[in-house]
């Protein structure tokens, strides 16, 4: 039988010279420190594997591809990791934690007694590490969240980070995994359901994690795949909202918010690729019109355009180049 880590912390990556050093630097740089740190590449093709072996304060276990799986079944095999350890943690290849993350999360966690798992707020840097945008957040303690506040937040597509949790498996298989068919938001969907099935979910409400813009980025070439960056996101708001425990009449008012929401998040994509890659908005819009009714269609183009008119575009491409 292995023996049971306290904190195996892993980062999937692949072609990842860009970025890695930071990340790694990061993680050395916790107050509490993961008692294994396993790095999993996806067959790169890069310096990848060659910035890990060279790192000087972290020493990190490599386990290497011999082909390229793509990123949600790295991440799978990163939950594989979750009967050897009481806390899980992973993270992106590109993104930088906070040096009090892991202990400010395993705070938040240590008295829990079943499978739970907390989750921190974000910030957003661009591919030089400049803040770029960030939460208005006030000190206040870690409290606990419902699965239905979670589920709500996910029905709105407002996923919980990748790197930004921590799961206390206490030496058990995690309960859900990552959709390998879902590029765009297997995160969302992820998050959905380890709500659902958890016994607990904490937010500490800090900024403890940056978030990396680039254009180098899976959520940027994901706007290649219309069926990943749109349809994708749909299946995500419907399992979320499934997932829900509503009353008829709130659940009534939700699908209808939600049906608006997705409207105007396909006009929001239809007016990012207008100027770079105009025939890509009549894909759009043939992929996402068909899902909902046209008044619903209507409304959330209308809510775009009056949000363009009196608080100006949120349209930001400079932050991905």
């Amino acid at each position: 039988m292995n023996e049971i880590m306290q904190i195996i912390s892993v980062i999937p990556v692949y072609n990842g010279e860009r970025f890695i050093q930071e990340t790694l630097d990061s993680l050395a740089s916790q107050t509490l420190k993961p008692d294994r740190v396993i790095v999993i590449d996806d067959a790169s093709t890069d310096n990848t594997v060659k910035i890990v072996e060279s790192h000087e304060l972290l020493k990190c276990e490599i386990i290497r591809s011999n082909e390229n799986r793509g990123l949600f079944k790295n991440f799978n095999r990163a939950l594989d990791y979750a009967s050897e350890c009481d806390f899980l943690h992973y993270i992106c290849a590109d993104d930088v934690l906070m040096p009090e993350f892991m202990e400010q999360m395993y705070n938040a966690l240590k008295n829990t007694e079943e499978q739970s798992f907390s989750y921190c707020l974000s910030a957003f840097i661009d591919k030089d590490s400049k803040l770029i945008e960030s939460p208005t957040t006030r000190p206040s303690p870690p409290r606990y969240i419902s699965a239905n506040a979670l589920l709500s937040q996910h029905s709105e597509c407002k996923s919980l980070m990748l790197g930004g949790t921590l799961i206390k498996t206490l030496g058990q298989a995690c309960p859900v995994r990552f959709r390998t068919d879902m590029p765009h938001a297997a995160d969302c969907v992820f998050y959905s359901d380890l709500a659902k099935s958890s016994a607990s979910r904490i937010q500490v409400p800090q900024v403890l994690l940056h978030i990396r813009r680039h254009p180098f980025s899976m959520t940027k070439h994901n706007e290649e795949n219309i069926k990943s960056w749109v349809l994708d996101e749909w299946e995500a708001i419907q399992h979320a909202f499934r997932l829900m425990d509503q009353a008829a009449l709130p659940r009534w008012f939700r699908r209808q918010k939600l049906r608006c929401m997705f409207a105007a998040r396909s006009k929001v994509k239809m007016q990012q690729m207008a100027d770079e890659k105009p025939d890509y908005v009549q894909r759009i819009y043939k992929s996402a019109r068909p899902k909902i009714p046209w008044l619903h269609w209507h409304l959330g183009s209308i809510s775009v355009l009056l949000r363009d008119i009196f608080f100006g575009s949120s349209l930001k491409r400079e932050h991905w180049q």
